[in-house]
């Protein structure tokens, strides 16, 4: 079974971790496929490699969706029009992630059995 994930929850969101999480479990289930995360509106911060936890010590939800990520071969697509009015850029875009349309979260509803909304 495909799945998509839209991500709107705001970085600093309780839902912003439980996409995270969802989509590990996900991607380490041998019946499932994690076909797209889509990251839109306030979501698109959790892109922004400058993002930095409140209190230093603890792992903010951007640095922990950076860190999988980075390690793990997902496709992690922003939404460069929300990225845009938001301040992040292809400057400011983490490793991981890449910017793009609509486009692609159509394409995501067109090739998936089951879409997960968060935030």
């Amino acid at each position: 079974m495909r799945f998509a994930l839209l991500v709107n929850a705001a970085a600093d969101s309780a839902a912003a971790l439980t996409a995270l999480h969802t989509a590990q479990a996900l991607l380490g289930h041998p019946d499932h496929q994690l076909y797209r995360l889509f990251f839109y509106r306030d979501a698109v911060h959790l892109a922004n490699r400058f993002a930095w936890s409140a209190d230093g010590e603890q792992a903010c939800a951007a640095q922990q969706w950076q860190q999988w990520l980075s390690g793990n071969p997902v496709d992690a697509v922003v939404c460069v029009g929300a990225a845009q009015r938001r301040g992040v850029v292809s400057d400011t875009l983490a490793d991981g992630f890449s910017l793009a349309g609509l486009g692609q979260w159509a394409d995501a509803l067109i090739n998936c059995d089951r879409v997960i909304q968060f935030g």
